[in-house]
């Protein structure tokens, strides 16, 4: 059975994992930012957007994208409320990101329903200049424009 696991490792040697990331814009054209946890591995204290794996039980990129919206965020959106905006070829990772005007709920955050980890520890709603000048963000501004732009139309 140990095989099985340095088997299943080696054929995944490589290849990217598949990550959403939803670019929640409210009235007031302020954006969701989300600070990484002082426990994240990779991270930590950096400001970025909710959004995580897409898991082999979701039915799409979309369907992925608000389930990492509500585990992370709270709030609940639907997969036809989402609009594709780009995709970006990450090291280890193929980050696909969406914009929305649409959800429910106020930001809360909870631990991840599988780790129980506290992913983030704080949020906020910001500008893209705000954003811009925080300097622990890991967000790129003419992915901002882009949504902002995106949602004008």
């Amino acid at each position: 059975m140990i095989y099985k696991k340095y088997w299943t490792s080696f054929l995944n040697e490589g290849k990217k994992k598949e990550i959403a990331s939803v670019i929640c814009v409210n009235d007031d054209q302020k954006i969701l930012i989300l600070r990484r946890s002082k426990t994240d591995k990779h991270k930590a204290d950096f400001w970025d957007l909710p959004g995580g794996h897409i898991d082999p039980s979701d039915d799409s990129l979309e369907a992925g994208a608000a389930r990492e919206l509500q585990e992370e965020a709270g709030l609940k959106t639907s997969s036809g409320d989402l609009m594709y905006l780009t995709k970006r070829e990450l090291h280890k990772a193929t980050r696909y990101i969406f914009v929305t005007t649409s959800w429910s709920g106020t930001v809360e955050l909870k631990p991840n329903p599988k780790t129980d980890i506290l992913e983030h520890d704080d949020h906020k709603w910001a500008t893209i200049e705000e954003i811009k000048d925080l300097e622990q963000s890991i967000i790129p501004n003419y992915i901002l424009r882009k949504a902002l732009d995106k949602i004008k139309k």
